[in-house]
């Protein structure tokens, strides 16, 4: 399922006495926590309508399935039937047939928005007619959603409305295609538009369908039963969703009360009553949302960096490698976000110093202050971080000029020595 139609669930809110919803803050609330629905296969939510009385207002209420729970969620001031609901706009559409003060001369459209508001859209005319006119849809039980396109059936004809938005046709009667054979068409009460083979299905209760799952193509209105797939006998089947891997069909009447039944689309299995209720005069269905995968856990902070960085090199003032060469931050770190949108450095960023500590040359000796030996040359000022260490000849040239000097001021003190020994022969002889 898409995540709008998660929206849809998780607007609805959770009731206190009903575990698996939440409580009702209204429909597709962006800030609203998730819907818990039944976890099991081919679990979902519905969003249904139900009429007990003829012409009383009709009573929306959402159906966890298959747990079968279900909560009121408002009163709508129509009689509503054959909706759809539409997942790029994220509302409902429906035919109201009229409202308490009385029935319509021609069914309306009405949509039910995001904060649960029915809007009247007028009389659902043909696309063309200048007048309003009857509606063709007067009467109609069934419809679902495909894009832009509603389906809507009416006796054995299926009707498609524009429901585009921004379209000249928005809510008119685009296309009319005869459902053929009548003896199937005419007992299907709802449908649901199953996108992954563009066919509608539903459940005929005619004598020849026998409550049988059938198939619809819209492009050309064949009708044909489903092999293998059946529900109970019994009264019509107003409200019809499918699920993942499962149809599910609510009876309008099965007895003294309705019942909702769920029946494995593989065939693998028989009908399972899953949920009761009142009977109904009519009833039906949209949409079924089924809740997204829980999120992940948030992942544990990050490892604070000096932990999780390199050992420290032996140079505090070099950064760790791999040397980087965008411009460095403050050295102030700022804590690590919770998670961050972004993986954060690995390293905690450092400051590299204006002038990089030079290569280790050899220790130079200052020699004390002689007059007969010239002082040494300057020494060459290092490049800032040297890719490789300095060449041989620039070492052994420093060390040939200090034993240069060492062997001049030998030769000196030994001048000066013998010097004094041959003036102090002299003065003894």
């Amino acid at each position: 399922m898409t995540g709008t139609r998660i929206r849809w669930a998780a607007a609805f809110g959770v009731a206190a006495a009903v575990s698996v919803l939440l409580a009702a803050t209204g429909w597709l609330a962006p800030p609203a926590p998730r819907l818990a629905v039944a976890r099991e296969p081919g679990g979902c939510t519905v969003l249904q309508a139900e009429n007990q009385r003829s012409g009383a207002p009709t009573t929306l209420r959402l159906l966890s399935l298959p747990g079968g729970g279900t909560q009121r969620v408002s009163q709508a001031g129509y009689w509503i039937n054959a909706m759809g609901y539409s997942a790029a706009q994220d509302v409902v559409y429906g035919v109201a047939d009229g409202t308490r003060a009385g029935r319509y001369h021609g069914a309306h459209a009405v949509r039910i928005d995001a904060g649960g508001v029915v809007t009247d859209l007028g009389v659902i005319r043909r696309a063309g007619a200048r007048q309003p006119g009857w509606s063709p849809v007067t009467g109609a039980t069934a419809g679902a959603i495909d894009g832009d396109r509603w389906y809507v059936r009416q006796g054995s004809d299926l009707y498609t409305v524009d429901i585009d938005p921004a379209g000249q046709d928005y809510v008119r009667v685009v296309h009319r295609t005869a459902l053929r054979p009548v003896s199937l068409a005419v007992g299907v009460d709802d449908f649901a538009f199953d996108p992954a083979d563009g066919l509608l299905y539903g459940v005929s209760a005619t004598s020849h369908g026998r409550s049988s799952v059938v198939k619809i193509d819209p492009s050309s209105g064949k009708v044909a039963v489903v092999p293998g797939l059946r529900f109970p006998e019994g009264g019509a089947y107003g409200s019809v969703v499918l699920a993942p891997g499962a149809i599910y069909a609510t009876a309008n009447h099965a007895g003294r009360r309705s019942a909702t039944f769920r029946l494995p689309r593989d065939g693998s299995g028989p009908p399972t009553e899953v949920a009761t209720g009142p009977p109904l005069v009519s009833a039906d269905a949209a949409g079924c949302f089924a809740e997204a995968p829980a999120p992940a856990p948030p992942p544990p902070p990050s490892t604070p960096p000096e932990q999780s960085s390199p050992p420290p090199s032996t140079s505090p003032g070099q950064p760790p490698p791999p040397p980087r060469t965008e411009q460095p931050v403050p050295p102030a770190p700022e804590p690590p976000p919770q998670p961050p949108p972004q993986p954060p450095p690995v390293e905690q960023p450092v400051v590299v110093p204006p002038s990089p500590a030079p290569a280790p040359p050899p220790p130079v000796v200052t020699p004390p202050p002689s007059t007969s030996v010239p002082p040494p040359p300057p020494p060459t000022t290092p490049r800032a971080r040297p890719e490789k260490e300095a060449a041989p000849v620039a070492q052994d040239t420093g060390q040939r000029t200090e034993e240069k000097r060492r062997w001049g001021l030998t030769a000196l003190i030994l001048v000066l020595g013998g010097g004094a020994a041959v003036a102090r022969g002299r003065r003894h002889r």
